[in-house]
């Protein structure tokens, strides 16, 4: 599902405009994102936002079958709960 869709759907469940729910979606991502670059997780009843480290490592060119080295970097995940587990797979 597109974000439009979801969007859109969000509009006809409520009284409120798919402007208004755009605007709500695109908040709600800024304070994550804030959120995770302070250091903290951002936990729902659904699951969490957190970031997670990945060390250095090395990598191979599939075209050339050089040996790189990747760097080391931090990059977010979401970790489902159980709530939202037992949820999808009913």
């Amino acid at each position: 599902m597109k974000q439009s869709e979801f969007i859109e759907l969000l509009a006809k469940k409520t009284e409120h405009t798919p402007q208004h729910h755009a605007e709500m979606l695109e908040h709600f991502w800024e304070l994550v994102i804030k959120t995770l670059k302070k250091g903290d997780e951002v936990v729902f009843p659904y699951g969490k936002f957190v970031l997670k480290k990945k060390p250095k490592h090395e990598a191979r060119n599939p075209m050339t079958g050089e040996t790189i080295v990747v760097p080391a970097k931090v990059v977010p995940q979401f970790k489902a709960g159980k709530r939202f587990k037992d949820s999808v797979s009913a």
